[in-house]
């Protein structure tokens, strides 16, 4: 494979010929080791500079005391936290842009039949709801000599 470069080198050359192998080296060094930060500061933004609170700025204060706005709230409304995690639905319509909340039939929102996740359960499930014929079971497996440990010794009579 030849890979031309944007300008040229100062040596001249304005592109490389790579073996498949030698360019998946290339390509595989670029890739950074799992667990590990992609963005790190130094100097005066790193986490234990001593000369860090300088720099960065502090965080807002908040307006007010959340105690004393809890107190003017009536005791039948608790405050709601905004959710941690994004609903399943939200989430396989961001990725696979298929609105899970939507009945594809009548338009109207879906609502749940049965929650399944045992491959058993999921079959009846599906069978019972129509929206699969159920399968056959397979045939059960052939009987099998028991396996030796490895300290036993087996005694045939003679």
């Amino acid at each position: 494979m030849r890979y031309r470069f944007k300008q040229a080198w100062r040596d001249g050359s304005t592109a490389v010929d790579l073996e498949p192998f030698e360019l998946l080296a290339r390509l595989c060094a670029l890739i950074p080791p799992p667990r590990m930060h992609m963005v790190r500061y130094h100097g005066v933004l790193s986490a234990h500079a001593k000369l860090r609170p300088e720099v960065v700025p502090e965080p807002p204060e908040p307006e007010a005391d959340p105690l004393q706005l809890q107190r003017q709230l009536p005791l039948c409304v608790e405050p709601q936290e905004a959710p941690r995690r994004k609903p399943w639905a939200w989430l396989l319509k961001h990725v696979f842009q298929h609105d899970a909340s939507v009945c594809p039939r009548c338009q109207g929102p879906t609502t749940w039949l049965e929650i399944a996740t045992e491959p058993d359960a999921i079959e009846r499930a599906m069978a019972v709801h129509g929206i699969a014929p159920p399968r056959p079971r397979p045939p059960p497996l052939p009987q099998r000599w028991p396996q030796r440990s490895h300290g036993a010794q087996l005694y045939l009579p003679l």
